[in-house]
């Protein structure tokens, strides 16, 4: 058994659940359990996907758990960044990042006027 695709599959494992973990943490903060449920799960058979096709053994389910409740925690720890920089989020961590580099933008861009 080759490591690389294995290693692919849970670096993939992790990246996929940022977005979602971003997600998650809006829903738990406002109540909503429906929207909670499909963010942890949405990305369940991708990751099952991924699984299978790096030939991962069922022994190794536990690592492609961590690796995908670590990027859950992570898209929280991201949504919380967020939310304090611009206040207010929405639900998608590419939108809210569009914003955040835009406020960014507005800032740097004033000043290089300025000058």
């Amino acid at each position: 058994m080759e490591a690389t695709p294995i290693i692919a599959a849970l670096v993939f494992t992790y990246l996929l659940n940022i977005p979602f973990g971003y997600w998650r943490a809006d829903s738990k903060r406002r109540g909503k359990r429906l929207e909670w449920f499909a963010a942890v799960h949405a990305p369940v058979p991708l990751v099952f996907a991924a699984r299978l096709l790096a030939g991962a053994t069922l022994t190794m389910i536990p690592i492609f758990v961590a690796a995908f409740f670590t990027g859950q925690l992570t898209g929280g720890f991201v949504k919380k960044r967020v939310s304090e920089k611009l206040g207010e989020t929405g639900k998608c961590l590419v939108h809210d990042l569009k914003l955040l580099l835009a406020k960014c933008g507005e800032g740097s861009g004033r000043s290089a006027r300025k000058a």
